[in-house]
């Protein structure tokens, strides 16, 4: 009985984590030769998708913590007025895939096709800002925007 037990914990702890073709296999709306060229196209499906340890897995899973990559700059946002709202409950508050992308699409800001690049600024914040609010807000830029790369003329 013993012996059964240990090969069972030994095939479980072998077990190779889902790979990307395993994924597709459901998950057929993401174009894999595309994505291999986005910013996180050098990831396994599994590095920001954490919670899936095997296939099939759970419809219902957590949120992608973009944190766990990207610590600095979710710093920043949640200092942002966008996070304080978002902290404050407001399920509706942008997050990083809103004003970013859809995260298997997304691409370095210095990329001039990035929804973030800075002649994308005005239009991406846009969406849900009216010009007469993003002419403030571009007059005083908190410090953190130069950090991220904006400067005033960007958001306006």
């Amino acid at each position: 009985m013993r012996w059964l037990l240990a090969a069972c914990l030994a095939m479980s702890l072998s077990a190779a984590p889902p790979q990307a073709k395993d994924c597709l296999e459901c998950h057929d709306n993401v174009n894999l030769e595309v994505f291999r060229t986005r910013s996180h196209g050098g990831l396994a499906c599994v590095d920001c998708h954490a919670a899936i340890k095997a296939i099939p897995h759970d419809e219902k899973l957590p949120q992608v913590q973009c944190r766990r990559c990207h610590a600095h700059e979710v710093e920043d946002y949640d200092q942002s007025a966008h996070g304080v709202a978002r902290a404050a409950g407001n399920a509706k508050a942008p997050w990083c895939t809103t004003c970013h992308g859809p995260a298997h699409d997304i691409v370095s800001p210095r990329d001039p096709a990035s929804k973030v690049a800075k002649r994308h600024m005005a239009a991406t914040c846009g969406t849900c800002h009216p010009r007469d609010f993003l002419a403030r807000v571009d007059q005083s830029l908190p410090h953190r925007a130069s950090r991220m790369g904006i400067q005033k003329g960007d958001v306006k």
